[in-house]
C-alpha cells in the first residue's frame, strides 16, 4: 500500500530527526555547562535531566497520545524546539535544568506519539510488524 508506506517513511524520517537534534546536543552540555561555571557532577546531572523527565512523565505522555497521535507527535516536537531555545539561552544552573527537564517533557510525548503511531501503522500489516520495528529502532540509532 503506497499510502502505509508514505506514512511509515515519514514518520521514520522525523524520528531520524527528533534523535539527530537529541544526539547533537550531548557533547556540547559539558562545553557549554563549563562556560557558565558548572561542575562536572552539576553537568552530569543537566545531562541526565530529559531522561527523568521520561521517567516521571511517560504515563502521562502515553495517555495523550492514546487520545492522538499525531498532536502527541507535533506537540511534543514543538516542546523540544522550545526547550532547545530555551537551553541556548540558558546562563546558570536552574534555567539550564529547567530547560533540559522541559526538553525531556516534548521528548517524551513525541516518542509516544510515533510509537502510538507505529504501532497503529504496523498493526495494519502484521506481518512487517517486526521489520517496522527494527527500522524504527535504526532511524532512532542513526539519529543519536
Amino acid at each position: 500500500d503506497p499510502s502505509l508506506l508514505s506514512h511509515f517513511s515519514l514518520l521514520l524520517l522525523s524520528q531520524f530527526v527528533l534523535f539527530l537534534g537529541v544526539g547533537a546536543v550531548i557533547p556540547t552540555i559539558p562545553i557549554y555547562g563549563q562556560s557558565i561555571g558548572l561542575s562536572s557532577t552539576a553537568n552530569g546531572v543537566v545531562i541526565a535531566a530529559p531522561a527523568l523527565s521520561l521517567l516521571l512523565l511517560s504515563r502521562l505522555a502515553g495517555q495523550r497520545a492514546d487520545l492522538g497521535r499525531k498532536p502527541a507527535m507535533m506537540g511534543g516536537m514543538a516542546l523540544i524546539a522550545l526547550f532547545d531555545v530555551l537551553t541556548s539561552l540558558s546562563s546558570d544552573l536552574p534555567s539550564l535544568l529547567m530547560a533540559r527537564l522541559g526538553l525531556g517533557l516534548g521528548r517524551g510525548f513525541a516518542e509516544a506519539g510515533e510509537r502510538g503511531m507505529l504501532a497503529d501503522l504496523a498493526g495494519r500489516t502484521p506481518e512487517l510488524r517486526g521489520r517496522a520495528s527494527a527500522l524504527q529502532q535504526a532511524a532512532v540509532g542513526l539519529g543519536v
